[in-house]
């Protein structure tokens, strides 16, 4: 009996034990050994005018998301989200927040100023990103394997993702979710505090 009640609790132990998220990405090859491609390198101002890169963001894990600040269709909705998790996850250190734009025509500094000061955002790990160029653009969200692409027969003259990204302070993607999806967004904000135990 006793020995079956050991068995009966390790069992319900190891059940209970929250399985780690899993490393998300391409597949490569360096120097012959495969590995799972981190997330790019770049180096982009924010709203404040500081540049923003693989640096600003050593220790902590970050969201990403890619939008333009005249979308007319999802970008609300998933700057919302990203505001949502901010509000849960603001005052940790651990976590920054990314808004990847997209619009290289029309984002300007001046203009990504004044959208972040519109929707009230003062934490200073929230960065909205300024573009540099159409390649800039597709090679970051390449790397994210999210999508940013020009497409004149898109709203808003872009073909974009919905998808919010989690990455871990080794620069993988861990999980992500479709950010116009609220119950999607709850289940990222858990894989989030399971990603801080890690």
């Amino acid at each position: 009996m006793k020995y079956q009640l050991v068995i009966a609790f390790l069992i319900a132990f190891c059940s209970c034990k929250e399985k780690a998220l899993p490393v998300l990405g391409h597949h490569i090859y360096v120097d012959g050994k495969e590995q799972i491609q981190k997330t790019p390198d770049f180096s982009l101002l924010d709203q404040n005018a500081q540049i923003i890169n693989k640096d600003s963001l050593q220790n902590q894990i970050h969201i990403a998301d890619f939008f333009f600040t005249s979308c007319p269709t999802i970008c609300p909705k998933t700057i919302r989200s990203m505001m949502e998790l901010e509000k849960e996850f603001g005052d940790d250190p651990r976590v920054s927040f990314l808004c990847f734009s997209i619009d290289y025509k029309r984002d300007s500094l001046q203009r990504i100023q004044h959208y972040a000061s519109k929707l009230g955002i003062e934490n200073p790990r929230f960065h909205f990103l300024v573009p540099k160029d159409k390649q800039e653009n597709k090679r970051i969200a390449d790397g994210y394997m999210s999508t940013a692409l020009d497409d004149e027969s898109a709203p808003g003259g872009f073909d974009h993702s919905a998808y919010l990204l989690l990455v871990d302070r080794n620069f993988q993607l861990r999980s992500y979710a479709v950010g116009t999806d609220p119950e999607d967004v709850k289940r990222l904000a858990k894989d989030i505090h399971k990603l801080l135990k890690e």
